[in-house]
């Protein structure tokens, strides 16, 4: 087991960053090695947030979806949707249930681009929330 999921991938990076990079003897294997710091920082953030944000994400979008009406087209795919639950909350499973919410939520803001401004401007604040929650912060290196 690992305790620290998170903090053990993060340490690894700055372990990469610190001990490995220097040694390279080339730009291109030390450019490398900086993308994988960064790929393994960014890891150990979504590890640490990933089903709480997705969890957050569905929460908002099922919200948004119960005050839609059935003349909002796809009506009976949402409710089918906004039945379901995560078959668990290990991350695949969530991930595959925030998936087919998007997929609902595009299908819907796509139709209140033509025809609900005030739908496509909660969309869009949505949207910007799911932004918020899931940017990354990333040391400069």
């Amino acid at each position: 087991m690992i305790p620290a999921p998170g903090k053990t991938l993060a340490d690894l990076a700055l372990r990469i960053a610190t001990d490995l990079m220097p040694a390279l003897n080339t730009e291109f294997t030390q450019a490398d090695a900086g993308l994988i710091t960064g790929l393994l920082l960014t890891m150990a953030q979504d590890y640490e947030r990933a089903v709480d944000n997705r969890m957050q994400d569905m929460q908002e979008i099922n919200a948004l979806f119960a005050k839609l009406g059935a003349d909002v087209p796809r009506h009976e795919a949402r409710q089918t949707y906004l039945a379901k639950a995560p078959a668990s909350y290990h991350l695949d499973p969530v991930t595959a249930l925030h998936g087919e919410a998007f997929e609902h939520l595009i299908d819907v803001h796509a139709w209140a681009e033509e025809h609900d401004a005030t739908l496509d401007a909660a969309i869009w604040e949505l949207l910007r929330a799911h932004s918020e929650r899931n940017k990354f912060d990333l040391p400069n290196m």
